[in-house]
């Protein structure tokens, strides 16, 4: 069966997107689909003339699909894209994604019937007239999965669009359980205090009952931990613990869950937690749902943490955004801390 070859029309900067719907169409029409997104580089060969080979696309196209956002579409090139499709009576498509909705189309896009990307119902339309258009049955698809995927993609255009949120003299929890406070725990401390002074509290006995305490009666924009991390499950643990089997000792552990630190960063409002000091990856993905989070896979050393600490807060300080931050210092530092994104922020000190 010889493939049908749909054209996917987008903006440079959302080229992300339009690679994640390609490979979910190659996949779930089980490889029956030549699919042409103009920014992949495997799409077109090194060397080649990038307007010839967008032509020939053009040309072949046997459907378009328009990336569709408050950007895109008062951009001339995507409108004549799709308006050269739509003469040869090619079917056209405008997917409508980060805030822009199919009643929002301007003329011409206007005049074709619009889907919303980031909704199951939009996605399986989309999918229906893909099937029938190209005489191919309709795959078997989660498209709440799928839109759920797509969505996260929206929320960062959306926020690109809408930039970082500014947090003036940013309220910092530096805490560490008892045991920790002992190894190099004063490292961090200094490093949050030259960087944010007077806007740190300190607590060197961090328990579950009193971080409890601390998250639901203050506000705090960003809390730094240095304690040990069930890498299983990724709860948090106060009490002394197994350096080997990094299990705690005690029969009843005092212990939070990741999903119950989640909460509390959500009553405290929290927009950054770093914890640098162990198997973090578990509870760095729970995290992430509220709130941005630097973690590590791996065992670093205080020195370690408190010099890649020393790269980050010193830009935060300088008024970087926190994803400026987060992709300079892993530039600039060999220590594996990662960044969860979840929302961009700036921290602006205003004191004197």
């Amino acid at each position: 069966m010889k493939k049908k070859r749909i054209f996917i029309s987008h903006i440079s900067s959302e080229a992300e997107l339009a690679e994640n719907l390609k490979q979910h169409l190659q996949k779930d029409f089980l490889g029956l689909l030549d699919i042409f997104v103009s920014s992949d580089r495997e799409t077109i060969q090194a060397g080649r003339k990038w307007l010839e080979e967008v032509d020939k696309a053009l040309k072949s196209a046997d459907m378009q699909i328009v990336l569709c956002s408050k950007e895109s579409v008062g951009r001339p090139w995507v409108n004549f894209e799709a308006g050269a499709v739509w003469l040869r009576g090619i079917p056209v498509i405008p997917l409508c994604h980060s805030g822009l909705g199919p009643n929002d189309l301007p003329v011409p896009l206007g005049m074709l019937e619009g889907i919303e990307c980031g909704r199951p119902e939009g996605l399986e339309k989309l999918y229906d007239a893909i099937a029938a258009k190209l005489g191919l049955d309709v795959p078997d698809v989660d498209f709440h999965k799928m839109a759920d995927e797509l969505g996260e993609l929206e929320k960062k255009y959306i926020q690109a669009r809408e930039g970082p949120d500014i947090i003036e003299n940013p309220h910092i929890l530096c805490a560490a359980s008892e045991g920790h406070a002992r190894f190099g725990f004063h490292l961090d401390v200094e490093v949050l205090e030259r960087y944010f002074p007077k806007r740190v509290e300190v607590e060197a006995k961090l328990t579950a009952k009193k971080l409890r305490w601390l998250l639901t009666n203050q506000h705090f924009d960003i809390v730094h931990l240095v304690l040990w991390v069930d890498a299983a499950t990724g709860a948090l643990l106060f009490d002394p613990t197994n350096l080997t089997t990094q299990k705690a000792v005690a029969s009843l552990p005092d212990a939070m869950s990741a999903e119950g630190f989640a909460k509390l960063l959500i009553e405290s409002k929290t927009k950054l937690v770093v914890l640098a000091t162990c198997h973090a990856s578990l509870l760095a993905y729970k995290v992430s749902e509220v709130a941005n989070m630097a973690a590590t896979d791996v065992d670093v050393t205080a020195e370690a943490a408190a010099e890649w600490e020393d790269c980050f807060y010193g830009l935060l300080a300088q008024g970087k955004s926190l994803y400026k931050a987060f992709d300079i210092t892993e530039s600039q530092s060999s220590v594996p801390i990662r960044a969860i994104r979840h929302q961009d922020v700036v921290f602006v000190l205003s004191d004197s």
